[in-house]
């Protein structure tokens, strides 16, 4: 049941009745409808998925409940034994540690093993078997029969963050199962994220909430917003990109098409993702919590740094802060940039865990999206990138320095907006392409079978990609709008404040040609079927 679904759009509303209708003086028990709602969606999903987000909750809550309890008796020895010394508490502080530190690895542990066993496997088989083909070695292993349950790195990275908050005091475990239940599977963000803390959104999930009127619009907004990055955008984008990079005869097209598909390619990925969420945060939002955000026009970053601080937001605050600040604070890091800043200088210290931190970071994302050896690649050129350019701060700052550039100027922003498009256009193609072969010949295609011609639209040939003249005309007005809402959002206008603001007949003449616009030319329109979300899998 993907949420652009009638099926989906149906639950939401029987949800939503049921939830606004509980009487006042029962609405502290409205979580539990909520709750019931999570395991409704699921089931719809597939029984056998149940079973993995019930194991994943069961291990959570008993963790947290574990660690709470030895952290409840170290206190409660402390307070019965008021004689003992500043050294036998810090001894008694260090232990508890010790023992929260056990039962937090372990938990870590189980929950990632579930994660691999699932997702991994059989990329894991076809990547020995590719290796076994290689080396002649005359077999293949076989792939197992195995179901990769409903949005589990979501409700997984979901549950590693209430268990990691809890191990390090932030915050104490919720005593309730059921509410810590219904955290874990909240259906709004369960098959696209974003990835959320329970001190963000677990609060507001068993809060009371009232019918808002302005609220309601607001989500609804957003949701429609939603259906119209991934229905009328995305899901013609993809057409574009899969005829090329999906061809079971790769080597027939040129450089310049190539180019052309993996631009529709980033255009679905990010119509699809992006506009997946705002389904996910337009639900939540009519029914009173609000989901963190997780797109920030990330085309307008001057920077990959800055490119990863608004894609995929909450992911990248999840590595910052359970993997990225705890490598490099970690002892062997400290102690290698000690030892490289005594032999080599300050600038050798520094680069250390400028170097091994971002490694790690993205090569733990890169194995999240994929294990295979293309993201490998795509982890190791991510984290390359972004450490050269701690590196070579230094001599870019004299560059512009001795050639009197003005960072400040719009010029060189959209210079460096250009650069970091053409840098996670390759980081696309890594991922995009069929193999590495393939990625090897696309590569070389660039420089020695390119068409301008082609590429500018100046031979005609662009409606022969998956897409004819009158779908490529939708496609091109619809990206047209989106770009002018980004445009008018990065200068800072908020366009549902804004457009609530407005008479209500204008306001209303644009919320239905928007609606008539999806209906028409979304999934809905004749003849047209919308795929699944990218990462409705993952």
């Amino acid at each position: 049941m993907t949420y652009t679904s009638y099926k989906f759009l149906l639950f939401v509303g029987v949800v939503v009745f049921l939830y606004y209708l509980i009487p006042n003086k029962y609405k502290r028990f409205q979580w539990i409808l909520l709750l019931c709602a999570n395991y409704v969606f699921y089931l719809l999903n597939g029984i056998p998925h149940i079973i993995f987000i019930i194991a994943s909750t069961g291990v959570t809550y008993g963790s947290t409940m574990l660690m709470q309890r030895i952290r409840n008796r170290n206190k409660g020895y402390i307070l019965a034994n008021p004689d003992l010394s500043k050294e036998e508490k810090r001894d008694l502080k260090k232990q508890t540690g010790a023992k929260i530190k056990k039962v937090q690895v372990a938990t870590i542990v189980i929950q990632l093993a579930i994660l691999a066993v699932v997702k991994y496997t059989n990329v894991t088989i076809t990547n020995a078997n590719t290796i076994l083909d290689a080396l002649k070695v005359g077999f293949d292993i076989p792939h197992v029969s195995m179901i990769v349950p409903l949005g589990i790195s979501f409700y997984t990275f979901a549950s590693l963050s209430y268990i990691l908050d809890v191990a390090r005091g932030k915050y104490e475990p919720e005593r309730n199962f059921f509410k810590v239940a219904l955290f874990i599977s909240y259906f709004p963000n369960i098959v696209q994220g974003p990835i959320c803390r329970f001190d963000e959104v677990g609060k507001q999930l068993i809060a009371e909430h009232h019918f808002d009127y302005d609220r309601f619009v607001h989500g609804a907004e957003l949701v429609l917003w939603g259906f119209f990055k991934k229905l009328v955008i995305a899901d013609r984008a993809v057409l574009v990109s899969n005829f090329i990079y999906q061809s079971d005869n790769i080597e027939q097209f040129t450089g310049s098409q190539f180019l052309f598909g993996l631009f529709f390619g980033f255009i679905y990925l990010y119509g699809d993702f992006s506009g997946g969420i705002d389904i996910s945060r337009g639900v939540s939002e009519i029914l009173g919590t609000d989901l963190p955000l997780n797109f920030e026009r990330p085309l307008y970053a001057q920077s990959l740094a800055e490119f990863w601080r608004r894609w995929h937001i909450t992911l990248g605050d999840f590595m910052r802060d359970y993997v990225f600040y705890p490598v490099m604070l970690s002892k062997p890091v400290l102690k290698l940039s000690q030892k490289a800043n005594k032999k080599w200088g300050k600038f050798a210290g520094k680069m250390v865990p400028s170097v091994i931190t971002p490694a790690v970071v993205f090569f733990l994302m890169g194995l999240w999206h994929g294990a295979s050896f293309q993201y490998l690649l795509y982890g190791i050129y991510n984290a390359v990138i972004i450490s050269s350019a701690v590196a070579l701060e230094g001599l870019f700052k004299k560059i512009k320095k001795t050639l009197h550039i003005n960072d400040q100027a719009y010029s060189y922003k959209l210079f460096c907006m250009a650069r970091v498009f053409l840098i996670t256009s390759i980081m696309r193609l890594i991922v995009k392409a069929p193999s590495l072969h393939a990625l090897g010949f696309i590569i070389k295609s660039f420089f020695t079978n390119f068409n301008p011609n082609f590429f500018f639209g100046l031979d005609g040939n662009y409606f022969d990609f998956g897409l004819d003249a009158k779908n490529m005309f939708v496609l091109f007005i619809a990206i047209l709008i989106f770009c002018t809402v980004s445009i008018l959002q990065e200068h800072g206008m908020r366009i549902r404040d804004s457009l609530n603001k407005q008479n209500i007949a204008f306001r209303w003449f644009i919320l239905i040609a928007l609606f008539v616009i999806v209906l028409i030319f979304g999934e809905y329109g004749r003849g047209y079927n919308a795929s699944s979300f990218l990462y409705q899998a993952f």
